[in-house]
């Protein structure tokens, strides 16, 4: 067994499984994430991950997603080697956890000029889970690309459980986008009853 199959292992053991949803950052209360860290980075460092075999591209991104709170790896793995980061966002759109998605695509709007890069973070952003798109579209607003205003505009009308959210990340998008429907959903923001969509929108109205 390689050191990341033993470092993946460990965990799982000491997560009962990894199979059961746990609430709040509870993996956070594992005391062995120097070395498992160590083992996922020395992966990425010494291999293409084009040779990587399903199982270990399986625990690189169950460790990016259990690393959620720190997001240590998937910052590392940006800086290192940025086309291990694109492979693993192509990977995660097919086989990963939200958690990961999420991460990934918050660095991939680290790497400008990337049409890569940007294509991932669009399909990201039709991700089935609203944490992935948010982050996805905010990464394409911070980039500069103008198609991300429909998705934000596209965001803040989108009903669901999330919709308070969303709308706050929407209005942080087009505003980066100098977009002129900001100030009219800025507008909208300041008179919704949800406190932290209104006071999120007083923010951005006093900051300007």
């Amino acid at each position: 067994m390689t050191d990341l199959s033993i470092e993946t292992t460990r965990f799982r053991e000491w997560a009962g499984g990894g199979l059961s949803p746990r609430e709040g950052q509870w993996e956070c209360d594992y005391g062995d994430w120097p070395a498992w860290h160590r083992a996922v980075l020395a992966k990425v460092d010494e291999s293409n991950p084009r040779g990587w075999s399903q199982a270990e591209i399986g625990h690189v991104l169950y460790a990016i997603a259990r690393d959620n709170d720190a997001q240590y790896l998937v910052r590392e793995i940006r800086k290192r080697r940025p086309g291990a980061l694109r492979f693993l966002a192509r990977a995660a759109l097919a086989c990963g956890e939200a958690d990961a998605r999420w991460q990934l695509a918050s660095e991939l709007g680290h790497l400008s000029d990337d049409e890569d890069a940007q294509a991932l973070l669009f399909a990201l952003a039709t991700d089935q889970d609203e944490y992935v798109r948010r982050h996805a579209i905010r990464s394409l607003a911070g980039l500069g690309v103008r198609a991300a205003e429909e998705l934000a505009w596209a965001a803040w009308h989108r009903a669901d459980d999330y919709q308070e959210w969303a709308r706050m990340s929407a209005l942080e998008c087009l505003r980066d986008l100098q977009s002129p429907r900001f100030e009219a959903l800025l507008a909208e923001g300041l008179r919704d009853e949800r406190p932290f969509l209104r006071q999120f929108a007083e923010r951005l109205h006093n900051g300007r």
